[in-house]
C-alpha cells in the first residue's frame, strides 16, 4: 500500500518534491503507526466486504476497521462473528490463488466487544490472523485494560504479527477528578506492551454523549470544552517526548448531501447542498495541530481530505532536515531556508523527527503545490 494510489506517476511528478513511500503490515512499528491515515470504519454485518476490498472499491483507504461494536445491534452479534470469519476466509483464498496482492490489502482491524468476545474471535479466526494487522479494543479502562492486553500478548507470543489500538471513551477518563489518576495508571499498563499498541484512538462522540451533547457542521470538537479540556490531558499523557503513543483524531461525522426540506404542507420548499468539507477540514488541521496523526472517518468521501492534510510541506520538510543535520550541537539556532522563522535546534528536535517520520509516509509537496491539489 501507499497514499494516493490513485495518481498516476505524471501526477505524482507534479505534485510531489518527495513521493508517499509503500509500506505493509510488515513495516517498522514506528512507521505502521503513521500510516493508518484515514481510517475507514466498516459495520461487520456489511455484506461484500472482501469483494469490495478486492476490487479496490476504496482505492485510497489504507486501513479498514470491521466494527462489531457499536455498528452492530445486539441481535445482529452472531451473524456479524460469522461474517468476520467468512470475510478473512475469502481474502485468504484471494491471495493464495493470486487474485489479489498481499500488498494491495489495506491496513485490517477488527473492533470487538469486551476482551471475551476478543477471546472468542481469536480462537475462532486462528490462523486467519495472520491477515490482520491488529484489534480495536474500545471503552479501554483500568477495568478490562489487563484483559485485552493478556489476550493480545498471547496471540503474539503465537507468532501473530498483531498490535492494540485502545480507545479512550469511557466516564472515567472524562470526568475530572478521576481523569488525572487513570489516565496516568492508563499509560503504566501500555508502556508494559509498548512494542504491541500501534495507535491510541479517542472516542470524543461518546465523551460528549455523556453530556448530551453533539457538534455540528461549523464547529469542531475543540469548540466543545468539556470535550477540549479531556483532550488536553489525555495528549499531556500519552505525548510526553519519552515513550511517545501515536495518537489518532476522533470521527467526524457528517458529510456532504443534497437535502430536500419540506413545509407543513408537505411540499418541497428548497433544495439544497450542505457542505461538510469545511468542518472536516477545520478539525483535522486543528488535530494536527496538537500532534494527532490521522482520523477515524465513517465516510469514503472525508479519506483524501484526511490524508491530504497529512503530506508534509516543502516549507516543514526543509525546516525539519535542518534540524535533525545540526542536532549534535554544531548549531544552537539558525534561521529558516524560507527565511521567515528561527529553528533551534533541541527544542524543535521532537516535532522535526515527527515531520520527517510524516514525510516519509504521506510524501512532502513541493513549494508551489497544496492539499488542494489533491482533492
Amino acid at each position: 500500500m501507499r497514499f494516493f494510489m490513485n495518481l498516476r506517476d505524471e501526477a505524482l511528478a507534479t505534485i510531489f518534491f518527495k513521493r508517499p513511500t509503500v509500506f505493509s503490515k510488515d513495516s517498522s512499528k514506528e512507521q505502521l503507526a503513521y500510516c493508518l491515515g484515514a481510517t475507514l470504519y466498516m459495520p461487520a454485518t456489511k455484506p461484500q466486504i472482501a469483494q469490495d476490498l478486492m476490487s479496490k472499491k476504496f482505492l485510497n483507504v489504507t486501513s479498514v476497521v470491521v466494527d462489531l461494536e457499536d455498528a452492530v445491534g445486539d441481535l445482529q452479534v452472531a451473524s456479524a462473528l460469522q461474517n468476520v470469519y467468512e470475510t478473512l476466509e475469502v481474502l485468504a483464498i484471494a491471495l493464495q490463488y493470486g487474485e489479489m496482492k498481499q500488498e494491495e490489502l489495506p491496513l485490517l482491524f477488527i473492533r470487538v466487544r469486551h476482551p471475551a468476545q476478543l477471546a472468542q474471535l481469536t480462537t475462532m479466526l486462528g490462523a486467519l490472523q495472520h491477515l490482520l494487522t491488529g484489534y480495536v479494543f474500545p471503552k479501554f479502562s483500568l477495568d478490562n485494560a489487563d484483559d485485552y492486553l493478556t489476550v493480545l500478548q498471547a496471540q503474539r507470543k503465537k507468532g501473530y504479527t498483531l498490535y492494540g489500538m485502545p480507545i479512550l471513551e469511557t466516564g472515567d477518563i472524562l470526568y475530572k477528578e478521576q481523569r488525572a489518576h487513570n489516565l496516568l495508571m492508563i499509560r503504566q499498563k501500555l508502556l508494559h506492551h509498548y512494542d504491541a499498541i500501534l495507535n491510541i484512538r479517542i472516542g470524543t462522540t461518546d465523551f460528549s454523549g455523556l453530556y448530551g451533547i453533539r457538534r455540528t457542521q461549523q464547529t469542531s470538537l475543540y469548540d466543545i470544552v468539556v470535550v477540549r479540556d479531556c483532550l488536553a490531558d489525555i495528549f499531556n499523557v500519552f505525548g510526553r517526548s519519552d515513550y511517545p503513543f501515536v495518537m489518532s483524531g476522533s470521527v467526524w461525522e457528517y458529510f456532504d448531501a443534497t437535502m430536500e426540506h419540506n413545509g407543513q404542507t408537505g411540499s418541497v420548499v428548497t433544495k439544497q447542498t450542505v457542505s461538510a468539507t469545511e468542518g472536516l477540514i477545520k478539525e483535522v488541521q486543528l488535530d494536527r495541530l496538537n500532534g494527532l496523526i490521522g482520523k477515524t472517518v465513517i465516510h469514503p468521501t472525508h479519506t483524501n481530505i484526511v490524508n491530504a492534510l497529512h503530506v508534509v510541506t516543502h516549507e516543514e520538510y526543509l525546516d525539519a532536515l535542518s534540524i535533525m543535520e545540526h542536532e549534535r550541537g554544531t548549531v544552537g539556532v539558525q534561521k529558516s531556508e524560507y527565511a521567515n522563522k528561527m529553528n533551534e535546534m533541541k527544542p524543535h528536535y521532537e516535532w522535526a523527527r515527527k515531520v520527517l517520520l510524516r514525510a516519509e509516509v504521506y510524501g512532502v509537496f513541493h513549494p508551489q503545490c497544496q492539499f488542494n491539489d489533491l482533492l
